[in-house]
């Protein structure tokens, strides 16, 4: 019982090695459909860029990131900033496209909900600003379940009922999973493979390495459990992402 239980581990980490190394590979001769779109990335806490969001901020060409408090929850908020800014030049992201926005109705609190209203007037201001073709945020659970990250998904999805973005936007959250997959690293992979409405970002090793220095960079929220997110997360490898809907 124990030998066929290991070589069906063993079997399973091969399979998804060979098919992480075919997606990979057929990745890297195509263009991915952002190619020439002007992208903005919403999130809610410096750290969120890479912890959640890198393997499509790593593939996209034309970026930027707008982060709407300066995590200053356990008051880290100046030295968080820094942080963020170094994150985001190891993510290719230029210093002019990133943007943090510091506004006491907007504070780091995992208890909170934004207002909807102040929030989706926000966003919808800095679209206009920028004339982005394709935002992106996180999906109505926030992958961890933060109220800041349920309220950008909440505002964006509010200007989209109510018609408010601009004429060709196109609106795409991350992602939640189930716990025991969002620890799988690689080998969650034919399971993302597997839902072909979802658009699938998977990093390249390189990628992967990026990713992980860039969580680095946040180092004054650097606590052991961070190291196996690091090691093991699927977020640091694979994104998928659904279009948000009216």
């Amino acid at each position: 019982m124990a030998a066929s239980i290991m070589l069906l581990i063993v079997v399973t980490v091969l399979v998804s090695f060979i098919f992480y190394a075919i997606v990979v590979h057929r990745k890297q001769r195509s263009r991915n459909r952002f190619s020439d779109k002007n992208v903005l990335v919403l999130t809610a806490h410096p750290d969120d860029e890479c912890m959640f969001f890198a393997p499509t901020i790593l593939d996209l060409q034309q970026k930027h990131v707008i982060c709407f408090s300066s995590g200053n929850y356990y008051g880290h908020g100046e030295v968080r900033r820094k942080e963020l800014f170094k994150s985001c030049s190891i993510l290719g992201i230029p210093q002019q496209n990133i943007s943090i926005i510091d506004d006491s109705n907007l504070q780091d609190d995992p208890n909170v909900i934004w207002d909807d209203d102040y929030l989706s007037q926000l966003i919808l201001d800095k679209i206009k600003k920028l004339k982005v073709h394709v935002v992106i945020t996180f999906d109505d659970y926030g992958v961890s379940g933060h109220s800041n990250h349920k309220s950008l998904f909440s505002a964006v999805h509010k200007l989209l009922s109510q018609r408010q973005l601009p004429a060709g936007i196109e609106a795409y959250s991350l992602e939640s999973i189930a716990i025991w997959r969002k620890y799988l690293m690689l080998l969650d992979l034919p399971v993302s493979y597997l839902h072909p409405q979802d658009l699938l970002f998977v990093s390249s090793w390189s990628g992967v390495w990026k990713a992980q220095k860039a969580m680095y960079a946040h180092y004054s929220q650097f606590v052991w459990f961070r190291v196996l997110y690091i090691l093991f997360s699927r977020y640091m490898v694979i994104n998928t992402l659904t279009p948000i809907t009216s």
